[in-house]
């Protein structure tokens, strides 16, 4: 699953999405396939939302991206998404 989020990032980056250093060190440090259900984990570096049960879903990875890029984060800073069903 590394290389499969290695690509996810560098696709990200092609298209825009990922541009600071260091939401790309997080996107790439994080395994995405740890906050989807088993079901899904073969498709957890797809750019689309997936099903997490009760009706919800994980965002996009570009959506992640775009809003930790909004955040405008530096070294040492976390991040906690409230109101995620996964936790992501």
């Amino acid at each position: 699953m590394m290389d499969e989020r290695r690509r996810m990032v560098q696709d990200l980056m092609e298209r825009g999405y990922i541009k600071s250093e260091a939401v790309r060190r997080a996107m790439e440090r994080v395994p995405r396939e740890e906050f989807v259900p088993e079901e899904e984990r073969h498709r957890a570096y797809m750019d689309i939302p997936l099903p997490i049960g009760e009706g919800q879903t994980i965002s996009a990875p570009h959506m992640v991206a775009m809003i930790a890029e909004l955040l405008d984060l530096e070294p040492g800073m976390k991040v906690l998404e409230i109101g995620t069903g996964c936790n992501y």
